[in-house]
């Protein structure tokens, strides 16, 4: 078994399709150990989220302290049910100088509905700098991230507008963008990788056709946190991970 070990700071699903035991597939997937503390065990169907079922932050967070005490290589934030809770993953990002973090702002499930409250947006955006995440946005939390008039459908629509969006949430902390393609509307799909480092990069791939796969979010999220574990360069990780989204797809038609 791996010594590498992801800490994973997400909720579950109760489909069992998304959340932490999506990111606990991606992890093996990748040979990675995962270290796995629950925000909030939500109730969703195919409507939406009907139960949030956030858990109280003080306890979740000394979960993840126990956790980062035995050493990680990589952190991956998923669901932060509110304010305070978005306050605590700044806490533990202080106690793990120089782990790498990815930050997947799961403001809702696509079917409807709210994680994230507004008041708990305006705390992660604000917390960018802190946090210095890789951060894995849909179009839709990118625009929702940006403000400022950006909406989803320009940025489904207009690649040179997913690219603004990615630079303006650069400029307000992440450390890197991958501006997730997948609710676009150019086939072949087009992920945008974006750094001060690596300038502004796309990656091709061909659209799976179907509905996809609940949680592919959060498997890609993870997936990069694997790749990010295992030392590989950022770029190739969101590539590796983006293909296995893919792959992990096409199985399940």
């Amino acid at each position: 078994m791996s010594s590498l070990r992801v800490l994973v700071v997400a909720g579950r699903d109760s489909s069992g399709g998304a959340g932490l035991d999506a990111d606990a597939e991606a992890l093996d997937a990748f040979g990675i150990r995962g270290a796995l503390v629950c925000t909030a065990e939500t109730v969703q169907d195919d409507g939406g989220l009907v139960e949030l079922g956030a858990r109280p932050v003080d306890e979740w967070e000394r979960e993840a302290r126990a956790a980062l005490e035995e050493g990680v290589h990589a952190i991956k934030f998923g669901l932060l049910p509110g304010a305070d809770a978005v306050r605590a993953a700044l806490r533990l990002r202080q106690g793990a100088p120089g782990v790498p973090v990815v930050l997947d702002p799961v403001i809702g499930p696509s079917a409807g509905g709210r994680f994230l409250d507004d008041a708990g947006v305006a705390a992660l955006v604000e917390g960018l700098p802190a946090l210095a995440p890789y951060l894995t946005p849909n179009l839709a939390e990118a625009a929702l991230l940006v403000g400022d008039g950006a909406s989803e459908a320009a940025l489904a629509e207009d690649l040179a507008a997913r690219e603004d969006a990615a630079r303006a949430l650069l400029a307000r902390g992440a450390a890197a963008v991958w501006l997730t393609g997948g609710h676009g509307a150019e086939d072949p799909l087009r992920d945008l990788w974006c750094s001060r480092a690596d300038g502004a990069r796309w990656i091709e791939r061909r659209r799976e056709p179907g509905p996809g796969i609940r949680g592919s979010g959060c498997r890609a999220a993870s997936a990069l946190a694997a790749g990010l574990a295992r030392g590989r360069n950022p770029v190739q990780a969101a590539r590796e991970a983006g293909d296995w989204v893919a792959q992990r797809i096409r199985q399940s038609r």
